[in-house]
């Protein structure tokens, strides 16, 4: 799991994939990971993707450092956090206060994926290494 923490944080942002009505969309995003392996980020309620993600909640995020390690993560995105959520993403990731200057923004949306799978590889052609998902992250 460090290694996936290494990728993640070089990486800066990872590109999200989401599908509606059988489309795909991917876009870039901001993530933190927590010590359990969710990944917080954060958007703004108008933003298309909330009701992407409310249609369907099933997520891949892929990140790729600058080596050209990647990390794949797939999951389940909750945007149910709240204020307590908020605040702690914004002391994690202090970027976040660019667009929302506190918890209670109402256009603020805490973004959280759990993860069900998570793979990691080196650069070039290899296999993918799967990395255990933390118990504590699935069974929220």
């Amino acid at each position: 799991m460090q290694r996936v923490r290494e990728i993640i944080e070089n990486a800066g942002s990872g590109m999200v994939a989401t599908s509606v009505d059988g489309q795909p969309r991917v876009r870039p995003m901001a993530f933190v990971m927590l010590e359990d392996g969710r990944l917080w980020s954060s958007t703004y309620r108008q933003s298309g993707k909330v009701r992407e993600l409310e249609q369907n909640a099933r997520v891949e995020v892929c990140f790729v450092d600058s080596s050209k390690c990647h990390v794949r993560v797939e999951g389940v995105v909750s945007l149910e956090g709240g204020p307590d959520q908020k605040r702690r993403l914004l002391e994690l990731n202090p970027r976040v206060r660019r667009h929302f200057p506190d918890e209670n923004d109402p256009k603020f949306v805490h973004v959280e994926i759990v993860p069900t799978r998570i793979r990691w590889k080196g650069m070039g052609f290899c296999e993918y290494t799967e990395v255990s998902v933390p118990a504590a992250s699935v069974n929220r």
